[in-house]
């Protein structure tokens, strides 16, 4: 059945992406309540068979057999296709069942191969379906997504748990394993029919460097990765708290309840409970905590709940108090902390990440869980001690964890800046696969300031021939009104001989050559002159700048003039040309200003960077089609430039290339300009990368008003933040961003916009 198409848009869910994503969702569904089912029969026929106190032999057992478990799956992965895979693990993970139906009622060592079948194969199908969706989404896609089909599995662990009181007092649990199996077949349909995706159009033959023979090597690749050594301390971490609250929950059950029924029954119930509260904590905190918080506050939820939950288990040791902590750990690490680890493995490398992601998940949290077993052994089994008193174990580690998730979301940052400003071979290949060529888009048009070593016209020598001008006031002054008047004659040949033989240029002079600005033929020695005679100029050249009535032909060339002076002034007056109305005034002073930056001549401060979001603030206030309709209406006087060429006939293109390069202006410019990169190009990793850094680095007042011009918000959202026809036709007249004027021309915009 078809979502409702107001469902679809409120979802944010594309046309192409709705059918994949039925798919995984049902999957992850089949995928949970199976897992629900195979854990609540597997407890109940061992807690109904074995001692309480034997739990961490088979504990250590699973940990023990999954080391090979996982590494022969992880050799599986890197020499064939992930749904591959994935689709034979179901195929014998469901003959197994299947074969030790018959005798898991009647011999015990049945039940201890049903508890590893099933602890070991809902392990590995769990991370193989996970592979499988990475590979088919693409990033930005699968952090839009993943939230929906997470809730999947949710749905599949809330329904199978509250199902489970109802069939076990129906059926006896022998016969709820071919219904287990019936949900390992739907899975494995899912897979069938999901169509082809990412890992179809980027298959390749491994090459050696990415397989892993060993779990050895995944251990040195994880832990020599900084980021990588964050998100497994954190798993660890995570799993040996999460261990020792489950031993302390399940005793508490066992004492309590006795037979199969009950216990079958009470974990489902437990399952069910915790699989709703996943699902509110999903559709209702997850994805908003992380946009408001980040990373390592939304991480820091689980430990914080665990802390307090075990103080209440240790001064009040109870069944309720163990099912009130083993409840939120349940729900917490199902959605929130799963979907914000997720998140935490985004700005690594596809390749990085796909090498050492199963190990992490599996191998280290295998690992942790051993070894929660072992602290469980030395204290209870062995100790012979009070299980309430593991509690203070648990506030210490979720201390610890507190502290890495801390670190974790300074390293996040760090990892997606380092990616952006190269220098690194995992940053190489991110530009390789972008097809980058080492072209810097937001850099190139820097060119259209830099003052030519011959001029356009008027005259045989150069500017860098020509002798130096002598200073304002200077005793050796000649002939000022002769120049004057040449100058101002109007005569293509009195002013040129006039730019050719006067050097005795002064402050008496700047007002007409300022004026010369306005001719293409003479614009090149005029820029060189009033540049020669510096600061004397500045404050000619910024009155006009700013001054919306004067010659917009001058005006937008007097940046290029301020760029070349060394003068606080000329800061000044540049960072006053970004608040001006007409658009290639702001974007040639950005310009220039950039270029003083680089060769270390801006007076930068708390003042220029006021002053640069502000004017960034109001560039981005602007409707779209005030954005896209903002144009260079001049480039005669530039050098020949053809990645800028082929950039002005993008609608939109120069606005977003001004305001990133205002960026550059403010933030380190070498990731900015690599994020302008990703934005403009039709590469998803690159992209997304780019994307997760500017929501890092913007202010959110500034990333929700950019975020319409890049992309990222769904259309519906789009429909909904545009203006009335008139109110933006009204801005558009206003800003000058348009050449429309007239009456007339007001009805022609109109209709154009509409």
């Amino acid at each position: 059945m078809r979502p409702p198409r107001h469902l679809i848009d409120w979802l944010d869910i594309r046309p192409r992406e709705l059918k994949p994503l039925l798919l995984c969702f049902s999957g992850a569904f089949f995928l949970i309540a199976a897992f629900v089912l195979s854990r609540s029969l597997r407890e109940a026929f061992y807690l109904a068979t074995f001692d309480v106190k034997t739990l961490p032999y088979i504990t250590v057992g699973t940990t023990v057999l999954g080391l090979p478990t996982v590494a022969l799956f992880a050799w599986a992965l890197t020499r064939f296709n992930a749904r591959r895979v994935v689709k034979v693990c179901l195929i014998v993970f469901a003959a197994g069942l299947a074969l030790l139906m018959p005798v898991i009622s009647e011999v015990e060592a049945a039940v201890v191969v049903f508890y590893l079948w099933t602890a070991l194969g809902t392990m590995v199908i769990a991370s193989g379906f996970w592979i499988v969706a990475s590979e088919h989404f693409a990033l930005r896609e699968a952090k839009r997504l993943f939230g929906l089909i997470s809730a999947g599995g949710t749905a599949g662990a809330m329904v199978m748990g509250n199902s489970l009181r109802y069939l076990t007092r129906q059926f006896d649990l022998v016969w709820l394993v071919p219904m287990l199996v019936a949900l390992v077949g739907l899975l494995f349909l899912t897979q069938l029919l999901l169509p082809a995706g990412m890992e179809a159009r980027a298959e390749k033959k491994p090459r050696k460097e990415d397989k892993i023979s060993s779990a050895r090597e995944g251990l040195k690749l994880v832990w020599g990765t900084p980021h990588l050594a964050m998100i497994a301390t954190i798993v660890m971490l995570a799993t040996m708290s999460s261990t020792l609250v489950d031993y302390q929950f399940k005793e508490a059950v066992r004492a309590t309840l006795t037979t199969k029924q009950q216990l079958a029954s009470f974990f489902g119930s437990f399952y069910g409970w915790t699989g709703a509260a996943s699902l509110l904590i999903q559709l209702f905190l997850t994805s908003r905590l992380m946009a408001a918080r980040g990373v390592a506050v939304s991480l820091s939820l689980l430990p914080v709940a665990l802390m307090m939950g075990s103080v209440g288990v240790l001064l009040f040791p109870a069944l309720l108090t163990a099912t009130l902590l083993r409840g939120a750990d349940n729900s917490l690490r199902k959605s929130l902390h799963r979907s914000v680890l997720e998140v935490c493995y985004v700005p690594l490398p596809s390749m990085l990440r796909r090498k050492t992601k199963t190990f992490i998940d599996t191998v280290l949290d295998s690992l942790a869980e051993g070894l929660g077993a072992g602290v469980v052994f030395i204290w209870v089994t062995w100790g012979n001690m009070p299980s309430r008193y593991l509690s203070v174990v648990v506030m210490a580690l979720c201390s610890a964890f507190l502290y890495v998730n801390r670190r974790m979301g300074k390293v996040y940052f760090e990892t997606v800046v380092d990616r952006l400003r190269g220098g690194s071979r995992e940053a190489d290949q991110l530009m390789a696969d972008a097809d980058f060529h080492g072209k810097d888009l937001l850099n190139a048009t820097l060119t259209r300031l830099d003052i030519p070593v011959r001029p356009a016209g008027g005259g045989e020598k150069s500017p860098a021939a020509a002798t130096e001008p002598r200073r304002v006031g200077s005793p050796t002054d000649r002939q000022p009104a002769k120049t004057l008047g040449r100058i101002s004659s109007g005569s293509s040949d009195d002013v040129s001989k006039a730019l050719d033989e006067c050097t005795d240029w002064d402050e008496q002079h700047i007002p007409k050559l300022i004026r010369l600005l306005a001719r293409d033929v003479f614009c090149d020695r005029a820029v060189w002159i009033l540049t020669s005679l510096g600061e004397p100029a500045v404050e000619h050249l910024a009155a006009l700048l700013v001054d919306d009535d004067f010659d917009f032909v001058v005006r937008r060339r007097i940046p290029r003039v301020l760029a070349g002076i060394d003068s606080p002034l000329a800061d000044q007056a540049l960072l006053e040309g970004l608040t001006t109305r007409r658009f290639e005034v702001r974007y040639r002073s950005a310009i220039a200003l950039v270029r003083r930056l680089e060769e270390g001549r801006a007076a930068t401060g708390e003042w220029w960077e006021k002053k640069v979001w502000a004017a960034l603030r109001s560039e981005v206030g602007h409707e779209r089609p005030v954005w896209e309709m903002q144009r260079l209406l001049d480039d005669l006087d530039t050098e020949a430039d053809e990645l800028v060429e082929h950039r002005v006939g993008d609608r939109g293109v120069l606005s977003l290339e001004h305001s990133f390069r205002l960026l550059t202006l403010v933030l380190d410019p070498k990731p900015v300009r690599v994020a302008f990169q990703g934005i403009l190009q039709e590469n998803e990793k690159l992209r997304s990368i780019s994307l997760e850094f500017l929501e890092h680095v913007l202010p959110k007042d500034v990333r929700q008003k950019l975020w319409p011009f890049i992309g990222d918000i769904s259309d519906h959202q789009r429909e909904r933040s545009l203006r009335s026809v008139e109110e933006v036709v009204t801005e558009l007249m206003e800003t000058g961003a348009t050449l429309f004027a007239s009456d007339e021309d007001r009805v022609v915009l109109r209709q154009m916009l509409s």
